[in-house]
Parts: C-alpha cells; sequence; structure tokens
C-alpha cells in the first residue's frame, strides 16, 4: 500500500528501536495486556505503555478494553498487517531476542490455558460445540472464508474449528471470562488472526459490510431482544454475505412455549428482511441443534 513520504518515514521511526520491533512480533501472535508485556519483554510497565502508544499514534498496533483491562495487537487484515507481516518476516527466527520472547509468550499462553481449564461440564459441552463445528465446516463449503463474524456461547471450541477456514475472525461474546479462556485456546492454536471483543450481542456494532459470513450461535433463545441482534448482524454482512443461525431446539421449545420452533427461526430471519434457504437438524450428542440458513430477499429476487 502506497504511502506520503512523511507517513511512511514516522512509521519505519517508530518500528526502527528494538523493543518496539521485538512488541509488534509479541503482538503479531495475538491480543496481550500490558501487564502481559512488560513480563515477556521484561521491562517496566510505563516503558512499555510508551512504546505501545508510539506504536499506536502511528496507526501499527489496535487497542481495546475489557472491563479494566486493555489488550494490544497488530492489525489482523488490512494494508497495515500486510506491512507488518513483511516487516516481521525479516527477523531471524534464530535470532537470542526473538526466540527468548517466543519462549516466553508460550509461558504466558501456558499460564492462560492452565487458568482456563475446563471441568467436566465444560467437556461434555466442548463435544457438542465439536459437532455443531463439523456441521457448520460442512455448511461453509471448501472455500476459505474472507471475514467471519461469530456471536455465539462458545467462542473457544466452535472458533477453533472454524478459524483455520477464515482468513480473519472476530469474536463477540458478553463474558471476559470465556473471552479469556478463548484467547488463551485459539492464541495458543496460534490462530492469531482472531481478536475476540467484548460486547453484549444486542450491541455488538461492526463496521457495515465488514464480514463474508456471521454465525449467531445459541444466543437468542433467552434474548430479549433478538431482533436487533440479527438487524447487526445483517448490517455487518457485505454484499452475497451469509448467515447461519443456531439454536438448541429443545432449548427454544422450552423458553418458546407457544411457538414452534422452526417456525420461530424462520421468523426472526424474515423480521430483518431474510429469507430462510433451508433448516438443517444437528444431533450433537444429548443436544439437538438446529442451522437455519439465510439470504437476503433481494439476493434470492435477483436469482
Amino acid at each position: 500500500m502506497a504511502k506520503p513520504i512523511m507517513s511512511l518515514l514516522r512509521e519505519l521511526r517508530a518500528v526502527a528501536e528494538p523493543t518496539r520491533l521485538r512488541m509488534l512480533a509479541v503482538l503479531s501472535r495475538g491480543e496481550f495486556s500490558v501487564g502481559e508485556l512488560t513480563e515477556i519483554l521484561g521491562q517496566s510497565q510505563p516503558r512499555v505503555s510508551r512504546h505501545l502508544k508510539l506504536l499506536g499514534d502511528c496507526g501499527l498496533l489496535e487497542r481495546f478494553r475489557e472491563q479494566h483491562w486493555i489488550y494490544y495487537r497488530v492489525p489482523a487484515a488490512g494494508g497495515v498487517a500486510l506491512w507488518i507481516q513483511e516487516l516481521l518476516a525479516q527477523l531471524a527466527t534464530d535470532d537470542p531476542l526473538v526466540a527468548a520472547d517466543r519462549v516466553r509468550v508460550d509461558q504466558v499462553l501456558d499460564a492462560r490455558r492452565r487458568h482456563a481449564k475446563p471441568g467436566t461440564a465444560a467437556l461434555d459441552a466442548a463435544a457438542v460445540d465439536d459437532a455443531l463445528a463439523s456441521a457448520l465446516i460442512a455448511e461453509l463449503g471448501e472455500g476459505a472464508v474472507g471475514s467471519l463474524l461469530y456471536l455465539g456461547s462458545s467462542p473457544t471450541h466452535v472458533l477453533g474449528r472454524l478459524a483455520p477456514h477464515a482468513r480473519r475472525v472476530v469474536g463477540v461474546h458478553p463474558s471476559r471470562a470465556v473471552l479469556q479462556e478463548a484467547r488463551a485456546h485459539l492464541h495458543t492454536l496460534g490462530l492469531s488472526h482472531c481478536v475476540l471483543q467484548h460486547a453484549d450481542a444486542a450491541a455488538a456494532s461492526q463496521p457495515p459490510a465488514s464480514a463474508d459470513v456471521a454465525i449467531v450461535d445459541r444466543i437468542l433463545a433467552a434474548s430479549a431482544s433478538p431482533g436487533r441482534t440479527l438487524r447487526e448482524v445483517a448490517r455487518a454482512l457485505g454484499p452475497g454475505g451469509r448467515f447461519l443461525l443456531v439454536e438448541d431446539f429443545d432449548v427454544l421449545d422450552a423458553a418458546h412455549a407457544d411457538s414452534n420452533p422452526l417456525l420461530l427461526l424462520r421468523g426472526w430471519i424474515a423480521g430483518i428482511g431474510w429469507s430462510c434457504r433451508r433448516l438443517r437438524p444437528v444431533e450433537a450428542g444429548a443436544a439437538h441443534l438446529l442451522i437455519a440458513v439465510a439470504q437476503p430477499e433481494t439476493a434470492l429476487a435477483a436469482a
């Protein structure tokens, strides 16, 4: 991506310093807090914060808050992301500083994973998620997805399976604890292109036409505003985007005893001007899941 000379010089000056170059290499592996970066880089918090500000002011980092914590990462997509990838590709992997940082990154990720160690119930849920992920991958088909938006109950396990099939992934969840578990799992797997955001599904505002595929996974049955959530999802999908809505048949039936679950899903989708192309049942252990595949009414009319 071509840049004005002063803009390029500012970026080059920002990265032409050992700690900041190391920092870019670390943050290319995922999202880290200031405290984690001080541990990895072996420097004081004020010094790390100052380096982060210099890189951020040049647009080389993304910064986001989760309650009292602030996380940083290199952009997962776009011209800046490609520029940083090309820059870091020139670093020798056996350089002592780079190698030592890599070891400490692995230690931080391992500590996250141990802190988020699942119990028996979580392991049972993971088996259900695994069956669901297999069905979603089959729905997505052979081609790689450009940008995937996931609003759902299980970003850890579902995105662990789906993320290798997309070039960029945004996962949204209202629980910081769930996001911490997902961050530990996904980044340990090397899925650094996964961006995890702390937000309520109904308020998970994304840039318009920023996603190619959106998945809303088992969150609407208990929602007070399913239409608002789906409208946000529809707004985030680009032209020709695909939308997959997942619900547990039994949970939906219990939460809406006066409605047929299949008709309810179709009604939610019709309410945002989309059409349900098909409903697919998925038997996942004791769970009876439904996947609704939808697309805009205008796309159907054009076809």
